[in-house]
Order: C-alpha cells, then structure tokens, then sequence
C-alpha cells in the first residue's frame, strides 16, 4: 500500500508537471526595447502595445548582416516561408555552432512581412530550422568551355536566387528557393548587456496567464531589425 501511494504521488506530480508544461503558449514579440531593469524587458511592440517579459533564464544574440555566401554545407539555419513546391524563403538565419539544433523541424510561423517583394506585404508563413543538407542552383545546365588564366579583373555578378535542402530529425528535409532579395542575417552569441532601449528585438516567449517567461532575446546590432 505504502509503494501503490508513492506510486500515485509520482504518477500525480508527472501529470501536474505535464500540464504546467501544456499552459505555457510560445509566442513571438517583435518590435523595440522600451526598457531593461533587472530581469525585466519592456518591448513596445510592432502593433504599439506594451510586452513584459521575464529574461532571467533567457539565451541572448546579436543579429548581424550575413549573405547568401556564408550559407554552406552543413551550417545550421532557420528560414521563414510562403508558399510549397518549392517553398520561397522570406528570410535566413545562420545559428552559430552553439544553438545548433534550436527549434529543429519544420512548423507553422506567423504572419510577417514579405521583403522579397516590392511592396512588403504581410504574408503567413512556415519555418525550417535544420542543416543545409545540399546545394543546387536554379541555373540551366549548358555545355561549356574551359578558360585557364590569370584574372585581370573582377566583375561581382548580380544576385541571383540558390535552392537549398534542409534536413532535420531523422528523416525530414525542404527544398528551399533563397532569392537574391531575402534578408541573411546571422545569429551571434551574447549576454543581457544587448539590451538597449531604441533597439529592435524579436523575443520567443512563453506565456502562461499573465507570466511572460523569455526563451530567446535576439536583438538587431547597429540599427538592424530582425527580419524572422
């Protein structure tokens, strides 16, 4: 009797657990850092509301500028979508060998603005995070000609849109067409001193009730805002 009640307790316990585990929603906040004291974040967000987020336990990041060169084989990246066969990205992130494997897989995403196209409509989208598995370009293939020699000048081509496969899990993996247009940033490790008012922030966030906890605090360097 005495093993069947400590049974039932941790049978108890695991279920509470699991149910506090199942109250917290994961959102995304985007806008500018209002203010930082303590372990308290202020953001007023992009629709001009007022977020408090608790980041005692949050994972900090520089985003910085990269490009389309830096994303090579085996680097781990996270990509919003619009679209399917194939899926266009409307941004990248490259993650740093340290959050290798942050939210692997591929998911439903939000509604965020599409700068690959002129206007920058809101568009609804999708998200891959996993490790550039393969590269292809869009280009057809033609019959050459080999020319070996000494460069005398050098003309930087213009643009041009790359496929890329993503794999993750065990198995799973996207075709992705990265346009020349497509933002490329690059998450950079850093600490709580990134938080600076007037400072665009993107927060993954989880709630429960009125408790805002941060998971992940990635704040744009000199004036960038995080297109994710």
């Amino acid at each position: 009797m005495k093993h069947l009640s400590k049974t039932l307790a941790a049978a108890g316990l695991t279920a509470l657990l699991s149910s506090a585990a199942l109250a917290a929603q994961v959102e995304r906040v985007r806008g500018t850092i209002d203010k930082a004291e303590g372990s308290t974040l202020t953001i007023k967000t992009d629709d001009g509301k007022s977020e408090t987020v608790d980041v005692g336990g949050a994972k900090f990041a520089w985003v910085v500028p990269s490009n389309l060169d830096a994303i090579k084989d085996g680097v781990f990246i996270g990509t919003a979508t619009k679209g399917e066969d194939p899926m266009t990205a409307l941004e990248v992130v490259l993650f740093p060998e340290s959050m290798r494997g942050t939210g692997e897989g591929h998911y439903g995403w939000d509604t965020i603005t599409d700068q690959t196209a002129g206007a920058g409509a809101k568009v609804k989208s999708a998200m891959t995070n996993g490790t550039v598995k393969a590269e292809t370009s869009n280009a057809p293939k033609v019959k050459s000609a080999m020319t070996n020699g000494t460069v005398k000048a050098d003309k930087a081509a213009s643009g041009g849109e790359r496929t890329l496969t993503v794999s993750y899990g065990k198995d799973g993996s996207k075709e992705i067409v990265v346009p020349s247009s497509a933002p490329i940033v690059a998450f950079e490790p850093a600490d709580k001193a990134i938080l600076s008012p007037g400072s665009k922030v993107f927060a993954v966030v989880a709630k429960d009730g009125a408790k805002a906890e941060g998971k992940l605090v990635a704040v744009g360097k000199d004036g960038l805002t995080p297109p994710m």
